[in-house]
């Protein structure tokens, strides 16, 4: 199965002094404008070769390296920001350091080092925003930076944006226990988190959200936070194979089992004989079968089916549309099963087995013929 890592926005680009093109006037801008752009020389090359990886373990020893790339410019990136951690370049180090350490959820010394220079001293920056933004899915560490930011901060601006990173955290940590923790404590989790974006949206709705107002950027959090087993679903709009918009309502009287996959999903592809032979066996039944594709090209998708039958309705979405971003999910596949008043009764991550599926499957069809 595979993980999509998947926060709900566009995070912030941190303003550099080397990113906008300035030139840096101190000596502590020059190291780090340096040490910038020697890390983006280092980098380069592993990408590639992780790129053209052609086995598991070419992959393994790629991602090794840029980890590990990444962890010794952060290290040397703290080193600057402790030189000048009361100054706006000593923050930039600290941003960049939180920056290589965040993308790839690198805990540890320097992480935390990075952290408290900012909370120390610059609590209450605009330019902090980015560091938020990385820090959503640094497990606990991350959490706790946000929760400090959102108790120190005395500006709005800083409050709410701490406010709204520390909601997708909560929901983030909410989506790692899905499938180990109960549904009522994953809706527990999600509805807390759906207050904190309500309140940062009280404090400060016009804060910026990359090239969003964070009102604008909530609007889909809000909805996708309020999905959970018990509740209805979004009426959310698709995308078939021929390009026309389909709202999920319009499949309202039957039960739908609404499946997110891809055809580079290897579990996805072991489920399509036993989802044929269900739609087989429910065709004269108030069900319906919804696939919803993430990969990256649509024609990838009709390419497969043309030669692996799927004879049932299909969306769609790619890897970041609407439909996956509502619904926040984050592995494949990940299966909703919703009944004929549109109220969501089961997901699973990963297939439960066909047994399960089934049998949830036609207790609701039961359901709905009554």
């Amino acid at each position: 199965m595979r993980s999509i890592v998947f926060v709900g926005l566009v995070l912030l680009a941190a303003s550099f002094n080397v990113a906008s093109g300035e030139e840096p006037t101190s000596p502590l801008g020059r190291k780090l404008a340096k040490l910038q752009k020697q890390f983006d020389e280092d980098v380069k090359p592993l990408k590639k070769k992780l790129a053209d990886a052609k086995d598991a373990e070419e992959k393994r020893q790629a991602s090794f390296s840029i980890k590990e790339q990444h962890a010794m410019t952060a290290s040397d990136a703290v080193e600057l920001a402790e030189e000048g951690k009361r100054d706006a370049d000593g923050l930039d180090a600290a941003m960049f350091a939180i920056k290589l350490l965040g993308e790839l959820q690198i805990t540890g010394n320097d992480l935390d080092k990075a952290c408290d220079i900012i909370l120390r001293h610059h609590i209450d920056s605009p330019k902090i925003a980015p560091a938020l933004g990385y820090m959503v899915e640094v497990g606990p560490t991350g959490l706790a930076f946000l929760e400090a930011v959102v108790e120190k901060a005395t500006k709005d601006d800083v409050k709410a944006l701490a406010l709204y990173y520390n909601a997708l955290a909560l929901d983030g940590r909410a989506g790692r226990n899905e499938g180990r923790a109960s549904d009522e404590i994953i809706t527990r989790e999600r509805s807390k988190a759906a207050e904190l974006i309500e309140k940062a949206v009280k404090l400060a709705p016009n804060a910026k959200v990359g090239d969003q107002t964070l009102a604008k950027a909530a609007e889909t959090d809000l909805i996708s936070l309020k999905i959970g087993v018990g509740n209805p679903v979004p009426d959310v709009d698709g995308s078939d194979l021929d390009g026309k918009k389909v709202k999920l309502s319009s499949y309202r009287g039957k039960v739908v089992l609404l499946d997110f996959w891809a055809t580079w999903c290897g579990p996805c592809k072991a489920m399509i004989p036993h989802e044929r032979e269900m739609v087989e066996k429910l065709k004269d039944k108030p069900f319906a079968l919804l696939s919803v594709s993430v990969d990256d090209e649509k024609g990838t998708l009709t390419e497969f089916i043309s030669t692996d039958k799927m004879p049932w309705s299909h969306w769609w979405d790619g890897p970041k549309g609407p439909v996956c971003k509502t619904f926040r999910v984050r592995s494949y596949p990940t299966l909703f099963l919703i009944d004929a008043k549109g109220v969501l009764r089961k997901k699973w991550i990963g297939s439960p087995g066909a047994e399960v599926i089934d049998k949830a499957i036609d207790e609701l069809v039961a359901e709905a013929k009554k």
